[in-house]
């Protein structure tokens, strides 16, 4: 028998969530296998909520989940998943009402999350629980580019953050929020003419600059292990994904960010 719960009332631990996430990603579009600790620490820092997340259960086991997140009045789905034998029986679906009704009950103002382009299944299932599309993201993985880098210097994460809250033009989605990074450990610059940049190991969180120019000695600064992976970044901003394009980046995914507005009922 296949029962529904929330995460907190289920009795599993993160460990058997973990096993459920590794078996449903095994054919997702991206490869995604993240060990333990990696699993845990993505959670950790995108606010994950036992109380707001679902799974459904059957012989004492975790066949599919709705990881989410709640920051203030938002919520955010961390990730979801079916395991392969236990697909097509509306568990998704499922799930999905379970975690939005919840949502709907703790006065949540909006539910957000972002599917890629061409995992037509996933789409369907959100839009037909009420999810629209914002906007559309970009994925780009480039390898090291080689400008001056002399008109960057490291700084910390609080100027750095307030640097790109000035000259950005819009908002990070919430992997890459400085909610959610704000505890890592990153490495940070500004530069001189106007703009910053937040990263780690090769991944930038968040940039903006007042000036292409600076975009390009902010990207050189930050490739320390020679080359950077950019997530999300928002389809809009031409002047940050021409420049990136020119220099060769490979973009990797397209995704589309999708939210659903919730009455406050509390």
């Amino acid at each position: 028998m296949t029962r529904s719960v929330s995460f907190a009332e289920s009795g599993f631990n993160l460990g058997a969530l973990h096993r459920a996430m590794l078996a449903a990603f095994s054919d997702y579009i991206v490869p995604l296998q993240p060990d333990a600790d990696a699993f845990k620490a993505a959670l950790s820092s995108r606010g994950f909520d036992p109380e707001a997340s679902f799974v459904a259960a059957e012989d004492d086991d975790v066949i599919g989940f709705w990881n989410v997140a709640t920051r203030n009045t938002k919520r955010y789905l961390i990730g979801s998943g079916t395991r392969i034998g236990h697909r097509g029986r509306g568990l998704a679906c499922r799930l999905g009402i379970a975690a939005i009704d919840a949502a709907e009950n703790a006065g949540i103002e909006s539910f957000w999350l972002e599917v890629i382009e061409g995992n037509a299944g996933a789409e369907r299932l959100y839009r037909k629980l009420g999810f629209d599309v914002t906007r559309k993201l970009d994925c780009f993985r480039l390898d090291h580019p080689y400008p001056d880098l002399s008109s960057c210097k490291l700084s910390d994460f609080g100027t750095v953050a307030n640097t790109i809250q000035r000259h950005s033009t819009w908002e990070p989605t919430w992997q890459n929020a400085t909610e959610t990074i704000s505890g890592s450990q990153l490495t940070c610059f500004v530069h001189e003419k106007g703009g910053a940049i937040i990263g780690a190991g090769g991944i930038v969180h968040q940039i903006a600059a007042s000036e292409r120019s600076a975009l390009q000695d902010l990207l050189a600064a930050a490739a320390t292990v020679g080359s950077l992976t950019l997530v999300n970044v928002d389809t809009a901003d031409r002047s940050l994904c021409s420049l990136l394009e020119e220099l060769g980046a490979h973009r990797f995914i397209v995704q589309s960010e999708m939210r659903l507005s919730l009455p406050n009922v509390s």
